[in-house]
């Protein structure tokens, strides 16, 4: 009898071992799987930047010779013209007129303004990071300074 307890109790232990093996393996792969998740959208591996900088949109309509105060933001920001004719500048470079379809993008922390040519309103939708820093007007003689296209 006593040699069965042993076939018994190797059997039990290797069963045991089997099962925690077995465990550790899966959990494994389970957790390298949610670690390199997949996106059925995309082809290829890729990683979704998560950040505290939170994006902030905007779709603003400006009315011809509306424009925003100077400003800049901390992660920067994109502005696409969606209809119309718009106006931006960066902070000591040229005014650049914009028409429907164009974008730009004002560098993280770079002072810029942005609105509507002066005889013609345009749409725009405009994705920003981070917060807003508000500075002065826009001159009335650098808006109407004639924009490089």
């Amino acid at each position: 009898m006593p040699i069965n307890m042993t076939r018994k109790s190797r059997l039990g232990r290797f069963f045991g071992l089997l099962y925690v093996g077995l465990f550790l393996v899966v959990s494994g792969l389970w957790l390298i799987h949610a670690q390199q998740k997949q996106e059925s959208n995309f082809t290829g591996n890729i990683k979704r930047i998560e950040d505290d900088s939170k994006p902030g949109i905007a779709h603003i309509h400006f009315d011809p010779g509306a424009r925003t105060k100077w400003h800049s933001h901390e992660g920067g920001q994109i502005i696409l013209v969606e209809e119309g004719v718009g106006r931006t500048q960066v902070k000591g470079g040229p005014v650049l007129e914009l028409h429907a379809g164009e974008t730009t993008y004002a560098a993280p922390g770079v002072a810029h303004w942005h609105g509507a040519a002066p005889d013609q309103g345009a749409t725009q939708f405009n994705v920003q990071r981070g917060a807003t820093t508000w500075l002065d007007a826009v001159a009335e003689k650098d808006y109407r300074t004639p924009p490089k296209r």
